[in-house]
Protein backbone atom coordinates (compact mmCIF):
# COMPACT_ATOMS: atom_id res chain seq x y z
CA UNK A 1 0.00 0.00 0.00
CA UNK A 2 1.26 3.52 -1.33
CA UNK A 3 1.76 6.84 1.16
CA UNK A 4 -0.95 8.33 -1.28
CA UNK A 5 -3.41 5.78 -1.50
CA UNK A 6 -3.78 5.55 2.27
CA UNK A 7 -3.94 9.18 2.62
CA UNK A 8 -6.33 9.19 0.07
CA UNK A 9 -8.94 6.48 1.62
CA UNK A 10 -8.28 5.90 5.26
CA UNK A 11 -9.34 8.31 7.45
CA UNK A 12 -9.14 7.59 11.33
CA UNK A 13 -10.98 7.61 14.38
CA UNK A 14 -9.95 11.93 15.16
CA UNK A 15 -9.44 12.16 12.01
CA UNK A 16 -6.23 11.32 10.17
CA UNK A 17 -4.36 8.23 11.50
CA UNK A 18 -1.40 9.23 13.43
CA UNK A 19 1.48 8.40 11.06
CA UNK A 20 4.42 7.10 12.31
CA UNK A 21 7.96 6.75 10.93
CA UNK A 22 9.93 3.72 11.93
CA UNK A 23 13.77 4.35 11.72
CA UNK A 24 16.48 2.79 12.54
CA UNK A 25 19.87 1.32 11.61
CA UNK A 26 20.28 -1.56 8.97
CA UNK A 27 18.94 -5.18 10.42
CA UNK A 28 17.97 -3.15 13.75
CA UNK A 29 14.46 -4.80 13.76
CA UNK A 30 12.48 -2.41 11.80
CA UNK A 31 10.23 -4.37 9.18
CA UNK A 32 10.20 -7.00 12.28
CA UNK A 33 8.44 -4.58 14.60
CA UNK A 34 5.57 -3.52 12.00
CA UNK A 35 5.32 -7.39 11.68
CA UNK A 36 4.21 -7.78 15.20
CA UNK A 37 2.25 -4.87 15.33
CA UNK A 38 1.00 -5.37 12.19
CA UNK A 39 0.04 -9.56 13.00
CA UNK A 40 0.93 -9.84 9.50
CA UNK A 41 3.58 -12.47 9.00
CA UNK A 42 3.94 -11.64 5.36
CA UNK A 43 4.67 -7.77 5.64
CA UNK A 44 7.98 -6.52 3.92
CA UNK A 45 11.24 -9.01 3.87
CA UNK A 46 13.21 -9.91 7.18
CA UNK A 47 16.74 -11.10 6.02
CA UNK A 48 20.36 -11.13 8.18
CA UNK A 49 21.74 -9.50 5.37
CA UNK A 50 21.32 -6.00 4.99
CA UNK A 51 19.66 -3.61 3.38
CA UNK A 52 16.26 -6.10 2.38
CA UNK A 53 13.79 -3.14 3.07
CA UNK A 54 14.64 -0.65 -0.10
CA UNK A 55 11.61 0.91 0.07
CA UNK A 56 8.94 2.59 2.18
CA UNK A 57 5.93 0.57 3.11
CA UNK A 58 2.95 1.18 4.75
CA UNK A 59 0.52 -0.90 7.40
CA UNK A 60 -2.46 0.40 9.56
CA UNK A 61 -3.34 -0.55 12.70
CA UNK A 62 -7.22 -0.86 13.16
CA UNK A 63 -9.75 -0.51 15.63
CA UNK A 64 -13.21 -1.94 14.17
CA UNK A 65 -11.96 -1.51 10.55
CA UNK A 66 -11.44 2.08 11.43
CA UNK A 67 -7.35 3.11 10.79
CA UNK A 68 -5.92 4.47 14.06
CA UNK A 69 -2.14 4.52 13.10
CA UNK A 70 -0.13 4.29 10.06
CA UNK A 71 3.42 3.10 10.30
CA UNK A 72 5.77 3.22 7.43
CA UNK A 73 8.84 1.08 7.52
CA UNK A 74 11.84 2.85 6.26
CA UNK A 75 15.23 1.48 4.49
CA UNK A 76 18.21 1.20 7.09
CA UNK A 77 20.42 4.33 8.28
CA UNK A 78 23.43 2.59 6.47
CA UNK A 79 25.97 5.89 6.69
CA UNK A 80 24.54 8.38 9.24
CA UNK A 81 28.24 9.33 10.13
CA UNK A 82 28.84 10.94 6.21
CA UNK A 83 24.92 11.61 6.44
CA UNK A 84 25.42 14.25 9.32
CA UNK A 85 28.91 15.66 8.22
CA UNK A 86 26.55 16.46 4.84
CA UNK A 87 23.78 17.80 6.88
CA UNK A 88 26.14 20.00 9.24
CA UNK A 89 27.59 21.67 5.70
CA UNK A 90 24.41 23.02 4.67
CA UNK A 91 24.24 26.58 5.67
CA UNK A 92 20.05 26.74 4.41
CA UNK A 93 17.83 30.17 4.75
CA UNK A 94 16.14 28.13 7.93
CA UNK A 95 19.53 27.52 9.77
CA UNK A 96 17.66 24.57 12.23
CA UNK A 97 17.66 21.41 11.74
CA UNK A 98 14.13 21.14 9.77
CA UNK A 99 16.26 23.73 7.49
CA UNK A 100 19.02 21.46 7.08
CA UNK A 101 16.91 18.23 6.27
CA UNK A 102 14.34 20.51 3.63
CA UNK A 103 17.83 21.87 2.51
CA UNK A 104 19.23 18.47 1.64
CA UNK A 105 16.27 16.82 -0.05
CA UNK A 106 15.98 19.81 -2.35
CA UNK A 107 19.59 19.91 -3.27
CA UNK A 108 19.18 16.12 -3.54
CA UNK A 109 21.12 15.34 -6.54
CA UNK A 110 24.54 16.42 -4.93
CA UNK A 111 24.03 13.55 -2.44
CA UNK A 112 23.42 9.99 -4.96
CA UNK A 113 25.68 8.08 -2.50
CA UNK A 114 22.53 8.82 -0.38
CA UNK A 115 19.24 7.49 -1.69
CA UNK A 116 18.29 5.43 0.65
CA UNK A 117 18.74 7.78 3.31
CA UNK A 118 17.37 10.33 1.34
CA UNK A 119 13.57 8.12 1.83
CA UNK A 120 13.99 8.03 5.43
CA UNK A 121 14.41 11.93 5.75
CA UNK A 122 11.54 12.69 3.17
CA UNK A 123 9.55 10.18 5.33
CA UNK A 124 10.96 12.07 9.20
CA UNK A 125 9.53 15.24 7.76
CA UNK A 126 5.98 13.55 6.74
CA UNK A 127 5.36 11.83 9.70
CA UNK A 128 3.51 12.94 12.94
CA UNK A 129 6.24 10.71 15.10
CA UNK A 130 9.55 8.73 15.04
CA UNK A 131 9.76 4.72 16.41
CA UNK A 132 13.68 4.79 16.42
CA UNK A 133 14.41 0.49 16.64
CA UNK A 134 17.39 -0.32 18.56
CA UNK A 135 19.34 -3.60 18.93
CA UNK A 136 20.61 -3.68 22.13
CA UNK A 137 22.65 -6.55 20.81
CA UNK A 138 25.23 -3.79 19.07
CA UNK A 139 26.90 -1.41 21.82
CA UNK A 140 26.59 2.22 21.45
CA UNK A 141 28.73 3.33 18.95
CA UNK A 142 29.24 6.69 16.62
CA UNK A 143 27.30 5.72 14.17
CA UNK A 144 24.18 5.30 16.30
CA UNK A 145 24.87 8.99 18.35
CA UNK A 146 24.78 10.38 14.85
CA UNK A 147 21.77 8.57 13.54
CA UNK A 148 20.04 10.16 16.75
CA UNK A 149 21.37 13.58 15.95
CA UNK A 150 19.89 13.54 12.45
CA UNK A 151 16.62 12.04 14.03
CA UNK A 152 16.58 14.92 15.98
CA UNK A 153 17.23 17.39 13.24
CA UNK A 154 12.91 16.31 12.35
CA UNK A 155 11.81 18.09 15.44
CA UNK A 156 9.90 15.28 15.97
CA UNK A 157 8.82 13.07 19.36
CA UNK A 158 10.80 10.12 19.30
CA UNK A 159 9.80 6.84 21.18
CA UNK A 160 13.52 4.51 21.02
CA UNK A 161 12.09 1.29 20.56
CA UNK A 162 14.78 -1.38 22.29
CA UNK A 163 14.61 -4.48 20.61
CA UNK A 164 16.11 -8.22 20.96
CA UNK A 165 16.15 -7.44 24.87
CA UNK A 166 15.92 -11.54 25.69
CA UNK A 167 18.78 -12.06 23.66
CA UNK A 168 22.01 -12.95 26.13
CA UNK A 169 24.33 -10.69 24.46
CA UNK A 170 22.56 -7.37 25.45
CA UNK A 171 24.04 -3.76 25.99
CA UNK A 172 20.41 -2.35 27.46
CA UNK A 173 21.61 -0.64 30.59
CA UNK A 174 24.30 0.98 28.09
CA UNK A 175 21.67 2.02 25.68
CA UNK A 176 19.58 3.13 28.22
CA UNK A 177 21.85 5.80 30.27
CA UNK A 178 22.66 7.12 26.51
CA UNK A 179 19.35 8.00 25.46
CA UNK A 180 18.19 9.44 28.81
CA UNK A 181 21.68 11.27 28.66
CA UNK A 182 19.69 12.71 25.01
CA UNK A 183 16.71 13.09 26.85
CA UNK A 184 14.96 10.65 25.20
CA UNK A 185 13.45 8.92 27.93
CA UNK A 186 9.76 7.68 26.53
CA UNK A 187 12.31 4.61 25.65
CA UNK A 188 10.26 1.32 25.48
CA UNK A 189 11.55 -2.32 25.72
CA UNK A 190 9.53 -4.39 23.01
CA UNK A 191 11.36 -7.35 21.86
CA UNK A 192 9.90 -8.34 18.54
CA UNK A 193 10.81 -11.65 18.21
CA UNK A 194 10.30 -12.82 22.25
CA UNK A 195 6.67 -11.18 22.22
CA UNK A 196 5.01 -9.37 25.71
CA UNK A 197 1.60 -7.93 25.37
CA UNK A 198 2.28 -5.60 28.19
CA UNK A 199 5.18 -4.12 26.23
CA UNK A 200 3.19 -3.56 23.54
CA UNK A 201 0.63 -1.57 25.45
CA UNK A 202 3.16 0.22 27.02
CA UNK A 203 4.31 1.42 23.63
CA UNK A 204 1.09 2.89 22.46
CA UNK A 205 0.76 4.28 26.39
CA UNK A 206 4.31 5.78 25.86
CA UNK A 207 2.47 7.30 22.52
CA UNK A 208 -0.32 8.93 24.70
CA UNK A 209 2.16 10.96 26.83
CA UNK A 210 3.64 11.99 23.56
CA UNK A 211 0.55 13.03 21.45
CA UNK A 212 -1.81 14.53 24.43
CA UNK A 213 -3.89 15.51 21.46
CA UNK A 214 -4.57 12.35 20.19
CA UNK A 215 -4.96 10.25 23.71
CA UNK A 216 -8.59 9.29 23.37
CA UNK A 217 -8.02 7.40 20.19
CA UNK A 218 -4.85 5.52 21.47
CA UNK A 219 -6.81 4.86 24.31
CA UNK A 220 -9.57 2.75 22.12
CA UNK A 221 -6.36 1.36 20.33
CA UNK A 222 -5.24 0.01 23.78
CA UNK A 223 -8.16 -1.56 24.78
CA UNK A 224 -9.68 -2.92 21.68
CA UNK A 225 -5.84 -4.65 21.79
CA UNK A 226 -6.75 -5.89 25.34
CA UNK A 227 -10.41 -7.26 24.55
CA UNK A 228 -8.53 -8.79 21.45
CA UNK A 229 -6.15 -10.30 23.28
CA UNK A 230 -8.09 -11.64 26.28
CA UNK A 231 -10.70 -12.88 23.37
CA UNK A 232 -7.54 -14.82 22.02
CA UNK A 233 -6.30 -16.60 25.36
CA UNK A 234 -9.88 -17.68 25.73
CA UNK A 235 -10.36 -19.27 22.34
CA UNK A 236 -6.97 -21.40 22.54
CA UNK A 237 -7.53 -22.43 26.10
CA UNK A 238 -11.42 -23.81 25.45
CA UNK A 239 -10.01 -25.33 22.12
CA UNK A 240 -7.37 -27.07 23.68
CA UNK A 241 -9.88 -28.63 26.65
CA UNK A 242 -12.19 -29.71 23.99
CA UNK A 243 -9.16 -31.56 22.14
CA UNK A 244 -8.55 -33.18 25.45
CA UNK A 245 -12.04 -33.86 26.02
CA UNK A 246 -12.82 -35.57 22.71
CA UNK A 247 -9.57 -37.76 23.00
CA UNK A 248 -10.77 -38.42 27.57
CA UNK A 249 -14.14 -39.73 26.60
CA UNK A 250 -13.50 -41.14 23.20
CA UNK A 251 -13.77 -45.22 23.25
CA UNK A 252 -14.41 -47.90 20.72
CA UNK A 253 -16.28 -51.25 20.78
CA UNK A 254 -15.12 -53.67 19.14
CA UNK A 255 -15.40 -57.83 18.85
CA UNK A 256 -13.30 -59.65 20.96
CA UNK A 257 -11.04 -60.61 17.74
CA UNK A 258 -7.17 -59.43 17.46
CA UNK A 259 -7.51 -58.44 14.17
CA UNK A 260 -10.51 -56.44 14.65
CA UNK A 261 -9.01 -55.45 17.89
CA UNK A 262 -5.80 -54.22 15.96
CA UNK A 263 -8.03 -52.47 13.21
CA UNK A 264 -9.99 -50.33 15.67
CA UNK A 265 -7.14 -49.23 17.05
CA UNK A 266 -5.37 -48.15 13.94
CA UNK A 267 -8.58 -46.31 13.25
CA UNK A 268 -8.69 -44.69 16.87
CA UNK A 269 -5.17 -43.63 16.82
CA UNK A 270 -5.26 -42.24 13.24
CA UNK A 271 -8.46 -39.95 14.59
CA UNK A 272 -6.46 -38.79 17.50
CA UNK A 273 -3.50 -37.74 15.55
CA UNK A 274 -5.54 -36.04 13.44
CA UNK A 275 -7.77 -34.01 16.10
CA UNK A 276 -4.34 -32.67 17.62
CA UNK A 277 -3.28 -31.74 14.54
CA UNK A 278 -6.21 -29.55 13.77
CA UNK A 279 -5.66 -28.39 17.04
CA UNK A 280 -2.79 -27.29 16.45
CA UNK A 281 -3.75 -25.20 13.64
CA UNK A 282 -6.70 -23.62 15.34
CA UNK A 283 -4.25 -22.40 18.03
CA UNK A 284 -1.78 -20.83 15.32
CA UNK A 285 -4.67 -19.12 13.10
CA UNK A 286 -6.47 -17.68 16.96
CA UNK A 287 -2.64 -16.14 17.12
CA UNK A 288 -2.41 -15.64 13.42
CA UNK A 289 0.61 -17.39 12.95
CA UNK A 290 1.16 -20.22 9.50
CA UNK A 291 1.19 -23.85 9.78
CA UNK A 292 4.60 -24.08 9.07
CA UNK A 293 5.72 -21.95 12.24
CA UNK A 294 5.46 -25.55 14.11
CA UNK A 295 6.49 -28.68 13.29
CA UNK A 296 4.47 -31.51 14.89
CA UNK A 297 6.05 -35.31 15.91
CA UNK A 298 3.06 -37.77 15.75
CA UNK A 299 1.39 -38.47 19.27
CA UNK A 300 2.32 -41.31 20.21
CA UNK A 301 -1.26 -42.64 20.90
CA UNK A 302 -1.36 -45.75 22.76
CA UNK A 303 -4.67 -47.65 23.44
CA UNK A 304 -5.96 -48.75 26.86
CA UNK A 305 -8.95 -50.55 28.30
CA UNK A 306 -11.25 -48.64 30.85
CA UNK A 307 -14.10 -50.06 33.05
CA UNK A 308 -16.84 -47.91 34.42
CA UNK A 309 -16.98 -47.64 38.12
CA UNK A 310 -20.53 -47.54 38.47
CA UNK A 311 -20.22 -47.13 41.72
CA UNK A 312 -18.17 -43.64 41.64
CA UNK A 313 -20.90 -41.07 42.80
CA UNK A 314 -21.16 -38.92 39.86
CA UNK A 315 -22.51 -41.94 38.04
CA UNK A 316 -24.93 -43.02 40.56
CA UNK A 317 -26.62 -39.94 40.74
CA UNK A 318 -26.84 -39.29 36.98
CA UNK A 319 -28.66 -43.20 37.14
CA UNK A 320 -30.91 -42.23 39.79
CA UNK A 321 -28.85 -43.88 42.90
CA UNK A 322 -27.98 -41.87 45.68
CA UNK A 323 -25.10 -43.56 47.11
CA UNK A 324 -25.94 -45.81 49.94
CA UNK A 325 -29.73 -45.62 48.63
CA UNK A 326 -32.37 -48.33 48.30
CA UNK A 327 -31.04 -52.38 48.15
CA UNK A 328 -32.52 -53.04 45.05
CA UNK A 329 -31.06 -50.68 42.67
CA UNK A 330 -27.63 -51.01 44.34
CA UNK A 331 -28.13 -55.04 43.89
CA UNK A 332 -28.93 -54.24 40.45
CA UNK A 333 -26.02 -52.21 40.14
CA UNK A 334 -23.96 -55.12 41.35
CA UNK A 335 -25.40 -57.72 38.81
CA UNK A 336 -24.33 -55.22 36.20
CA UNK A 337 -20.87 -55.38 37.65
CA UNK A 338 -20.24 -58.85 38.30
CA UNK A 339 -21.31 -59.39 34.66
CA UNK A 340 -18.98 -56.58 33.01
CA UNK A 341 -16.14 -57.95 35.04
CA UNK A 342 -16.81 -60.81 33.34
CA UNK A 343 -18.42 -63.42 36.57
CA UNK A 344 -21.62 -64.89 35.66
CA UNK A 345 -22.51 -65.62 38.71
CA UNK A 346 -25.81 -65.90 38.40
CA UNK A 347 -27.70 -67.60 35.65
CA UNK A 348 -28.30 -66.84 31.98
CA UNK A 349 -32.07 -65.86 32.37
CA UNK A 350 -31.25 -64.04 35.76
CA UNK A 351 -28.27 -62.47 34.82
CA UNK A 352 -30.43 -61.23 31.63
CA UNK A 353 -33.18 -60.40 33.55
CA UNK A 354 -31.50 -58.19 35.79
CA UNK A 355 -29.44 -56.30 32.79
CA UNK A 356 -32.37 -55.32 31.35
CA UNK A 357 -33.59 -53.69 34.32
CA UNK A 358 -30.42 -51.75 35.27
CA UNK A 359 -30.63 -50.83 30.91
CA UNK A 360 -34.14 -49.56 31.16
CA UNK A 361 -33.01 -47.72 35.09
CA UNK A 362 -30.46 -46.18 33.45
CA UNK A 363 -30.88 -44.63 30.06
CA UNK A 364 -28.99 -44.70 27.14
CA UNK A 365 -26.42 -43.14 28.67
CA UNK A 366 -24.97 -46.96 29.91
CA UNK A 367 -26.71 -48.92 27.48
CA UNK A 368 -23.16 -48.92 25.60
CA UNK A 369 -21.53 -50.35 28.40
CA UNK A 370 -23.90 -53.04 29.25
CA UNK A 371 -24.56 -54.83 26.01
CA UNK A 372 -20.72 -54.62 25.20
CA UNK A 373 -20.53 -57.01 28.28
CA UNK A 374 -23.18 -58.92 27.23
CA UNK A 375 -21.79 -59.32 24.17
CA UNK A 376 -18.32 -59.61 25.64
CA UNK A 377 -16.58 -57.00 23.72
CA UNK A 378 -13.48 -54.96 23.83
CA UNK A 379 -13.97 -51.51 24.75
CA UNK A 380 -10.73 -49.55 23.81
CA UNK A 381 -9.65 -45.82 24.96
CA UNK A 382 -6.83 -43.70 24.49
CA UNK A 383 -4.03 -44.79 27.28
CA UNK A 384 -4.25 -42.02 30.09
CA UNK A 385 -0.06 -41.52 29.46
CA UNK A 386 -1.14 -40.37 26.08
CA UNK A 387 -3.54 -37.73 27.38
CA UNK A 388 -1.06 -36.45 29.92
CA UNK A 389 1.19 -35.98 26.51
CA UNK A 390 -1.21 -34.40 24.80
CA UNK A 391 -2.31 -32.32 27.52
CA UNK A 392 1.43 -30.92 28.28
CA UNK A 393 2.06 -30.82 24.29
CA UNK A 394 -1.01 -28.06 23.95
CA UNK A 395 0.03 -25.99 27.37
CA UNK A 396 3.25 -25.80 26.16
CA UNK A 397 2.28 -24.55 22.18
CA UNK A 398 -0.06 -22.44 24.25
CA UNK A 399 2.18 -20.72 26.18
CA UNK A 400 4.59 -20.09 23.56
CA UNK A 401 2.55 -18.73 21.45
CA UNK A 402 1.68 -16.25 23.66
CA UNK A 403 5.42 -15.29 23.73
CA UNK A 404 6.26 -15.28 19.93
CA UNK A 405 6.72 -12.47 17.89
CA UNK A 406 5.07 -11.83 14.52
CA UNK A 407 9.09 -11.74 13.05
CA UNK A 408 10.16 -15.01 14.63
CA UNK A 409 11.68 -17.25 11.73
CA UNK A 410 12.29 -20.40 13.32
CA UNK A 411 9.53 -23.11 14.09
CA UNK A 412 9.09 -23.84 16.71
CA UNK A 413 8.92 -27.70 17.59
CA UNK A 414 5.30 -29.07 19.11
CA UNK A 415 7.57 -30.27 22.82
CA UNK A 416 6.29 -32.41 25.17
CA UNK A 417 7.58 -29.67 27.65
CA UNK A 418 5.77 -26.80 29.16
CA UNK A 419 4.99 -27.13 33.11
CA UNK A 420 5.20 -30.62 33.98
CA UNK A 421 2.58 -30.33 36.52
CA UNK A 422 -0.80 -31.71 35.74
CA UNK A 423 -3.84 -29.62 37.00
CA UNK A 424 -4.56 -30.87 40.26
CA UNK A 425 -8.64 -31.83 39.25
CA UNK A 426 -6.66 -34.36 36.77
CA UNK A 427 -8.26 -37.07 37.80
CA UNK A 428 -11.62 -36.13 38.60
CA UNK A 429 -12.12 -34.82 34.96
CA UNK A 430 -10.58 -38.10 33.58
CA UNK A 431 -13.03 -40.35 35.10
CA UNK A 432 -15.85 -38.02 34.25
CA UNK A 433 -14.78 -37.76 30.66
CA UNK A 434 -14.73 -41.26 30.73
CA UNK A 435 -17.76 -41.94 31.96
CA UNK A 436 -19.04 -39.68 29.39
CA UNK A 437 -18.20 -41.26 25.77
CA UNK A 438 -21.24 -39.01 23.79
CA UNK A 439 -19.47 -36.38 24.81
CA UNK A 440 -16.35 -37.39 22.30
CA UNK A 441 -16.79 -35.53 18.89
CA UNK A 442 -14.67 -38.23 17.47
CA UNK A 443 -17.68 -40.25 17.18
CA UNK A 444 -20.94 -39.95 15.18
CA UNK A 445 -23.72 -38.22 17.25
CA UNK A 446 -21.91 -36.60 19.52
CA UNK A 447 -23.79 -33.21 20.87
CA UNK A 448 -21.22 -30.50 20.78
CA UNK A 449 -23.71 -27.81 22.38
CA UNK A 450 -24.50 -30.18 25.40
CA UNK A 451 -24.90 -27.99 27.89
CA UNK A 452 -22.96 -30.01 30.32
CA UNK A 453 -20.12 -30.79 27.90
CA UNK A 454 -20.20 -26.87 27.54
CA UNK A 455 -19.86 -26.11 31.51
CA UNK A 456 -17.02 -29.26 31.21
CA UNK A 457 -14.80 -27.95 28.14
CA UNK A 458 -14.83 -24.23 30.22
CA UNK A 459 -13.72 -25.38 33.37
CA UNK A 460 -10.88 -26.97 32.26
CA UNK A 461 -10.15 -24.70 29.96
CA UNK A 462 -9.96 -21.97 32.89
CA UNK A 463 -7.09 -23.77 34.33
CA UNK A 464 -4.66 -23.08 31.68
CA UNK A 465 -1.86 -21.13 32.76
CA UNK A 466 -2.36 -17.20 32.04
CA UNK A 467 -6.25 -17.57 31.17
CA UNK A 468 -8.02 -14.90 32.98
CA UNK A 469 -10.85 -16.58 35.16
CA UNK A 470 -14.37 -14.43 34.89
CA UNK A 471 -16.58 -14.66 37.87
Amino acid sequence: MDNATLAKTRTGIGGDPISVAVVGHTNAGKTSLMRTLLRDLKFGVISNHPGATRHVEAGQILVNETPVITLFDTPGLEDSIELLEALEKLRPEQDNGLGRLRAFIQDLDRYPQFSQEAKVIRQLLQDELIFYVVDVREPVLGKYRDELKVLSYAARPVIPVLNFIAAPRSNLAQWREQLAALNLHAQVEFDTVAFNFEDEKRLYQKMQALMAARYDDLQKLIDERQRQWDAQIDSAAQRIAGLWTDVASFRRMTANEAAEIQSAATQMQQQVRKAESDCVSDLLQIFRFADEDVTIADLPVRDGEWELDLFDPDNMKRMGVEAGGGAAAGAAVGVGVDLMAGGLTLGAAAALGALAGVVLQTGRRYREDLTAAIRKQRKLCVDESTLKVLWLRQQYLFEALQKRGHASQQPMALADGGSPELPGDWSRWLRKARSNPEWSSLRPGCDVDDQERVAFIKTIGSNLPGVLVKS
